[in-house]
């Protein structure tokens, strides 16, 4: 989803914590940051494997990451591009942190 704003595929937040053996404090913002048309800065969080796993688990991870980077602190707006057709319900974490949400669909 951010291929269209950088014109390049970015690391996930998934593989960048692989390499780094899920230490976090290993993990720099321009690790997983990458600026974007229009100066947007861009995050993928990448997923499982088709048909395997939780994305839910993913969208957790990058909250978690996100957070130990203080990204919702330096941001006044975060949108979060996920699957609407998933069982699992842990995409609805990072409505955890929202002071309010719009759900947009088509």
């Amino acid at each position: 989803s951010t291929f269209t704003l950088t014109g390049f595929l970015i690391p996930t937040i998934i593989d960048t914590l692989q390499e780094k053996d899920y230490h976090y404090e290993d993990v720099w913002p321009e690790d997983v940051i990458y600026k974007g048309y229009g100066g947007v800065d861009c995050v993928e969080a990448g997923g499982p494997p088709a048909g395997a796993g939780c994305g839910g688990y993913v969208v957790g991870e990058a909250v978690k990451l996100l957070k130990e980077l203080n990204a919702f602190d330096e941001y006044d707006v975060i949108l979060f591009d996920v699957l609407g057709d998933v069982v699992c319900g842990g995409f609805a974490a990072p409505l955890n942190y929202a002071d309010y949400c719009m759900i947009v669909t088509d």
